[in-house]
């Protein structure tokens, strides 16, 4: 996972509570016309069924899959339409608690929250904590300036000598880490990181010339493009071995495992997954099935990336 995006301030460069976002999709609820399946709800943990809530963590902003509407209040997003849907297949009301993204993980544990939907990477660090239910099919992307001449599509020679900012606590950092160590080690200039505590600041110090690439997800570097009106662009995107993303649930409350898997199941059956990721184009990263995971055995060892070639026009 990964990181967030929330704009409109992009250009003015307006303080970041002042403005809320251009969300061009309809707003009206993906949810409507979706109904309880009873056999599904019955698997739901007892302490969720009686209290009749399910309490979904989130990081907010990071469009498209969580940002706050124009009322800067609303969420809206692919990941929370696709909360908001299966809590109707569940029959409970969905109560989405915003927090930092590297909060998330320790309020699952704690029992702030059922579930956490906020981009999360299926990682092997993160399955000794907490088990995923896979829900989209994620990747990487760096975010430059139009005309900048910067050509960014892997953590190794495209990105030495850079100022890259990134939004604490993703898996970007840690790539980017790699990355720095790489560039000295091969006599080239260091990768300049500069860590952010949400992903719509990440892009505004490129935005206003502190930075020369964001690094983040892939629906987020490209959402942050289209919402710039052509002066951001994304120069280059990667896939990894394992480029999934998963709905993170704490191991204490594995029984929804199995439910929020046939849940999606049935998103994809019925069509209702594919028109929220068409809502909000990000059709690309549709997945065919979902998945649990429990086990850090169960993804790939390695850190490989996959770079796609530069796109052409960007720099």
């Amino acid at each position: 996972m990964n990181n967030r995006i929330f704009f409109v301030a992009l250009m003015t460069l307006l303080p970041l509570t002042a403005c809320g976002v251009n969300t061009a999709p309809d707003m009206a609820k993906t949810a409507v016309g979706i109904a309880k399946d009873d056999k599904l709800a019955a698997g739901v943990p007892k302490e969720i069924r009686d209290r009749g809530t399910l309490i979904i963590g989130t990081n907010a902003p990071y469009a498209p899959l969580e940002f706050f509407a124009e009322d800067n209040k609303t969420l809206v997003g692919f990941d929370i339409d696709t909360g908001d849907a299966i809590g109707k297949l569940l029959g409970l009301k969905v109560e989405w608690r915003n927090t930092s993204f590297d909060n998330i993980i320790p309020g699952l544990e704690a029992g702030r929250y059922d579930i956490g939907i906020a981009g999360f990477g299926i990682e092997k660090e993160r399955l000794g904590v907490v088990d995923f239910v896979s829900n989209y099919l994620n990747g990487g992307g760096f975010l430059v300036k139009k005309g900048s001449g910067i050509k960014v599509n892997d953590f190794k020679d495209t990105v030495c000598g850079l100022r890259v900012s990134v939004q604490s606590g993703t898996s970007q950092v840690e790539r980017l880490e790699k990355a720095d160590a790489y560039c000295k080690g091969a006599g080239k200039k260091p990768v300049q990181i500069i860590r952010i505590p949400d992903q719509n600041q990440a892009v505004l110090t490129l935005s206003s010339g502190r930075a020369d690439v964001v690094s983040a997800d892939k629906p987020a570097v490209e959402w942050a493009a289209k919402q710039s009106e052509g002066t951001l662009c994304v120069t280059g995107t990667y896939r990894t071995p394992h480029s999934l993303s998963g709905i993170a649930v704490p191991k204490r409350n594995s029984a929804m495992n199995a439910v929020l898997q046939e849940a999606m199941t049935r998103l994809l059956q019925q069509g209702h997954y594919t028109r929220i990721a068409s809502k909000w184009g990000v059709v690309d990263g549709a997945i065919e099935k979902s998945e649990i995971f429990t086990d850090p055995a169960q993804v790939q060892d390695g850190d490989e990336i996959f770079p796609q070639a530069i796109k052409e026009g960007c720099a």
